[in-house]
């Protein structure tokens, strides 16, 4: 069997701020009132594949297995960091996938690893990469 690939891709999308009056607290809290940027009925987004490391491992501890858990953990850590680091940045985190396995219908074995690329992978149709990154 391959192990999962220890790689999670993210989507981060553009946004607007919304019209109106400013939340009346924004100054204290840095919070704003944003939402998707739709433009001819679909989103802009970018894809970033990050491969992930185990520190832990780095420094000595017993390796652990990149599984399903460790990389849907992985994903919302690294999309709400990125919003918390960006603020004034017009793109938000918006979905993350993990690797999907290629298996051999004839032993019911994986025998690879597909990284999923933007659009339909993500299970939204509306959506246009522009931009496809691997950092």
């Amino acid at each position: 069997m391959v192990p999962m690939p220890a790689v999670v891709v993210l989507i981060f999308c553009k946004t607007v701020l919304n019209p109106g009056a400013p939340d009346q607290n924004a100054a204290y809290t840095g919070y704003q009132d944003r939402s998707w940027a739709i433009d001819d009925g679909q989103m802009h987004c970018y894809r970033r594949e990050i491969q992930l490391y185990d520190m832990a491992e780095a420094n000595g501890a017993a390796p652990q297995p990149f599984n399903q858990w460790r990389c849907n953990m992985a994903g919302l850590s690294l999309g709400t960091k990125f919003d918390h680091d960006n603020p004034r940045s017009a793109y938000r985190y918006f979905r993350s996938a993990c690797p999907v396995p290629v298996v051999d219908t004839r032993t019911g074995e994986i025998i690879a690893w597909k990284i999923p690329d933007c659009g339909n992978g993500f299970g939204h149709g509306t959506m246009r990469c522009d931009g496809d990154t691997a950092i």
